[in-house]
């Protein structure tokens, strides 16, 4: 508890130790090799002050990984490491996001996308062994094999105990809402367990949306999660996918939040005006996303946390973004309590309630 608040941290990073890729069988020794030298070469391209040593100086962090591609803290692959620091923040629960290092399409060879995913999922789960009722995390699946990821999603919820899928804003040249990917809705939909897509887009081998127009890491980074964030709510409203899957949880994961009231308002408007135009929907896409199905994360301090809050009770989800290089380590959830524009419900909600529902853990 943090000043008498439970935190719910819906989407931290980490759970999967240094070592994590020897747990990939032998057979795919060749494709390994190939496949982490795109990674490393992927982010050796990024700005220098994306992961200066200023910065790992200043957070105490030791070492990179791939997909990070920046100094992190010795609780992203230690729980013994991590609890001290959830502690610190006045986290209660953590749920564990995986990198995003394309492990969906690896090298566009679905069975080494497959055997990587699983070794991922392995190794996380064993991680969050180490303090079951205090860690939990999401699955990363091979989305290049449709089949395959609902398979594996089976897998890491029955017997890994995962607690949702996290999903990029599009599966290479495939929208979220291709009829390819409704088996893995209707698996998470059977599960009980949400689909959470999550901000980037720049994984290695990803087809570019927007970014491949620039050249700075802060337009690509300030552009690709919103836009992106933006065409997933498309797809998962005017696309149909929760008008096709009617008990389907989703939660819109660090793609920032200030835009959502405007792009609901937006597509309203054009379904207003262009209806025929939207066969898989028979409602303003705004109510299949207020619903009571979906919700968004925002950083602690962002000022749309409180405004769509007040505007959508129940959508907003805290988030520690622990440890990513522009996360708020360890103040963000105290910049969430002491936030003079939410009400003590609101901050209830936003730092645990809300994410309870997202993610259905009880009390």
């Amino acid at each position: 508890m943090l000043d008498g608040y439970r935190v719910v941290d819906a989407d931290g990073h980490g759970g999967e130790p240094r070592d994590w890729h020897d747990r990939v069988p032998d057979a795919f020794r060749e494709n390994l090799t190939a496949y982490l030298a795109r990674v490393e070469a992927h982010y050796r391209g990024l700005p220098a002050a994306h992961r200066s040593a200023e910065e790992a100086t200043r957070t105490g962090a030791e070492a990179k990984g791939p997909g990070y591609g920046h100094a992190m803290r010795p609780g992203m692959w230690d729980p013994a490491a991590r609890l001290p620091d959830m502690d610190e923040e006045g986290i209660d629960v953590a749920v564990l996001f995986p990198p995003g290092a394309g492990e969906e399409w690896a090298l566009l060879d679905a069975p080494f996308a497959t055997a990587l995913c699983r070794a991922l999922n392995d190794t996380r789960a064993e991680y969050c062994a180490y303090a079951p009722s205090r860690l939990f995390a999401v699955a990363k699946l091979p989305l290049i094999d449709p089949a395959a990821a609902a398979e594996e999603l089976d897998r890491a919820v029955t017997d890994l105990g995962m607690v949702g899928a996290v999903v990029p804003q599009h599966v290479r040249d495939r929208n979220l809402d291709d009829p390819a990917l409704d088996a893995v809705w209707a698996a998470a939909a059977r599960l009980g367990v949400p689909v959470l897509v999550h901000g980037g887009g720049q994984a290695p081998d990803q087809v570019p949306v927007v970014i491949d127009r620039f050249t700075t890491r802060l337009a690509q980074h300030a552009l690709s999660h919103p836009v992106g964030h933006m065409m997933a709510v498309t797809c998962f409203t005017v696309g149909g996918i929760l008008a096709r899957h009617p008990s389907l949880r989703v939660g819109f994961m660090e793609g920032g939040i200030g835009w959502l009231p405007f792009w609901l308002e937006r597509l309203d408007e054009h379904y207003e005006l262009l209806p025929d135009q939207a066969p898989a929907i028979d409602r303003p896409p705004s109510e299949y996303f207020l619903s009571g199905r979906c919700f968004i994360s925002g950083d602690s301090d962002e000022r749309g946390v409180a405004t769509v809050e007040a505007a959508f009770p129940g959508l907003v989800c805290y988030a520690s973004d622990y440890f990513h290089w522009d996360c708020k380590f360890p103040d963000s959830a105290r910049t969430v309590v002491e936030r003079e524009d939410l009400g003590d419900d609101a901050r209830r909600a936003v730092l645990a309630s809300n994410a309870e529902r997202l993610y259905a853990f009880s009390r």
